[in-house]
Formats: C-alpha cells, sequence, structure tokens
C-alpha cells in the first residue's frame, strides 16, 4: 500500500490498567518509513503502547491512528502490520520447523479454514531469506539459538510483507554480536520502505540505528533525534544521571555517568 503519510498517529492517548495510568495523554507521530525506537525506564508503558498501536487495548481516551485510518477501520490493513512480541509463548519441545513457523505468519491474511497455498510458501521462504536463516527452513526450532530464534521470530512477522513493523524488545537473551546483525537487519528494511517502530532498553545501541527516539515514562517526555539536547534532557529526567551522546562517524553512542 502507498497512500498514507503517517504509519502511526496517537492523540492526547491514555489508558488505565487495574486503577493505575499506564499511559498518560500520550500525543506521538511516527512518519511512513521511519525507524523509530521507544525507550523509558521498567514500567514506563512502553509495552502497553505497542498493544495499543496493535489494538489489543482499548484507551480510555484519545485516538489512535494506524496508516491515517482509525484502528477501529483497518478492516483487512491489519494484515499489512506485523508484530514481535517481548516474550513468545511457545513451547520449544513442540516439533515444528523454522518453515512452518513463519508459514503461520501468512494465516492472517489466509483468513479460516483456509490451507497455505504457493504464494503463502513462497513468501515465508523470502521472509527467510530476507533475514538470512534460509538455510534453517527445516530445522525444528528448539534447535535454535537465540539469535537465530529471533531471526525466526522477524521473519514469521514478515511473511505477509508488512508496511509496519512493530518489535518488543527484539534483542532479549541475545548476545551482542546478535545484536548487533538484528538491528542492521532492521534497518535494512526500513531502506526497503517498512516502517519500524521497537521497543527496547538498550539506549546506546539503538541510537546507532533510529531515525528518532520517544523517551516515554508513562507521558511522552521526549521525541527527538538522537544527540539533540532535548533527547539528552529527557534520558537526563528519566535516569537521574548524566547522560551524553557522542558522535564517532556515522554512529552515535550514549555515555551515562553514574552519581555515588
Amino acid at each position: 500500500m502507498s497512500d498514507f503519510e503517517h504509519a502511526v498517529e496517537l492523540t492526547d492517548v491514555t489508558v488505565s490498567r487495574n486503577g493505575m495510568v499506564t499511559l498518560d495523554r500520550i500525543s506521538l507521530t511516527i512518519k511512513r518509513g521511519e525507524f523509530a525506537g521507544i525507550i523509558g525506564p521498567n514500567g514506563a508503558g512502553k509495552t502497553t503502547l505497542v498493544k495499543a498501536i496493535l489494538g489489543l487495548i482499548q484507551p480510555d481516551s484519545g485516538e489512535i491512528k494506524v496508516f491515517d485510518r482509525p484502528i477501529s477501520e483497518l478492516g483487512h490493513l491489519r494484515s499489512k502490520i506485523g508484530y514481535v512480541p517481548q516474550i513468545f509463548t511457545i513451547d520449544l519441545n513442540f516439533p515444528v520447523t523454522v518453515c512452518e513457523m513463519v508459514l503461520m505468519g501468512t494465516y492472517g491474511r489466509l483468513g479460516i479454514a483456509r490451507r497455505p497455498g504457493r504464494a503463502e510458501k513462497d513468501a515465508a521462504m523470502a521472509a527467510l531469506e530476507k533475514v538470512g536463516i534460509v538455510d534453517l527452513k527445516d530445522r525444528p526450532i528448539g534447535r535454535l539459538s537465540g539469535g537465530q530464534r529471533q531471526r525466526a521470530f522477524i521473519a514469521r512477522a514478515l511473511a505477509n510483507n508488512p508496511d509496519l513493523l512493530l518489535l518488543d524488545e527484539p534483542t532479549t537473551g541475545v548476545d551482542v554480536a546478535t545484536t548487533g546483525n538484528v538491528y542492521t537487519l532492521l534497518r535494512g528494511l526500513k531502506s526497503e520502505g517498512v516502517t519500524v517502530i521497537m521497543v527496547s532498553h538498550d539506549v546506546g545501541v539503538v541510537a546507532a540505528y533510529i531515525d528518532t527516539l520517544a523517551c516515554l515514562n508513562k507521558s511522552l517526555v521526549a521525541h527527538c533525534r538522537p544527540g539533540e539536547t532535548e533527547c539528552n534532557n529527557a534520558l537526563q529526567a528519566m535516569y537521574g544521571c548524566d547522560v551524553a551522546f557522542l558522535h564517532h562517524g556515522d554512529a552515535p553512542h550514549i555515555v551515562v555517568e553514574e552519581h555515588e
């Protein structure tokens, strides 16, 4: 699809859960084709924000649009949203191969009681090729490393060729080298026109790859580009320490000075 300007728009969105406000009057716009990071301390509402964008959580007030349309009016366009949750509740002993799991990502467009055909199988293989693990297509998911498994989950989200990809802590439990590979993969998807929104706790690494940073602590503290004064001030306010972005070539890094 090509007829939208903003991938996501939130206007004065408030969400409460169990009597507690988890998102407080959030207004945020992510433009089409951006690679956006969402950061904040534990309990800041990052996962709640992602679920609200997906329509899995109904806000108490405010409006959320995806592809310039209210969520309730997305219809078949929901299949153009890919989602990689923070924790997959999947039994790693279940006898399913990587290709079979990725193929599950096409079920949303198939509908009820329809079996995947050649088009869906080709889409699954293309997604595996894109994340660089097509050679693992016949391997049981329980025999994958953490990094390989995360790439498989991303491939599953890509099987429907989404225009918007949301990821919640996609590098949790993987090593530093794999983390960099995953971020490089996501930046490559961005260059192909996919809008990427990623929740992460790894501020320093994220800053080297993203276009914009949403600093969240129940309310939106700042929405800015890494290295801008607004971002530095927001990080200081959230984490209670001296924070600065340093630039070495094209990759900014974060420095955090702890106070004793």
